[in-house]
């Protein structure tokens, strides 16, 4: 089932290396396959939900556990990124088999 989460990129930008925190979508295989073009910010609407407050909180914890996963690079995404978590699914697999 495809999914997304919220990971952190790096960036090249001039002489510079930028982070930011974008959304990144998955395969079937949890691969991940996608990014948005642009950092993302928690934001809410009223139209959307009962509670926009809940709803950026819930953004919030979420953008939080992107620090917790290696950081990928932008730039050679998902090229790069792809093969080395590959590898790393495969032997996850291979360790429940």
């Amino acid at each position: 089932m495809t999914h997304w989460n919220y990971r952190i990129l790096s960036k090249k930008v001039n002489n510079d290396i930028e982070y930011g925190l974008y959304e990144v979508y998955y395969d079937d295989n949890d691969i991940p396959n996608s990014s948005t073009k642009d950092t993302m910010k928690p934001v809410s609407f009223d139209s959307d939900i009962e509670d926009p407050v809940k709803a950026i909180k819930w953004q919030l914890d979420a953008m939080k556990l992107a620090c917790e996963k290696p950081v990928l690079d932008y730039d050679n995404f998902p090229k790069e990124n792809v093969k080395y978590l590959r590898r790393l699914k495969l032997k996850e697999i291979g360790k429940q088999i």
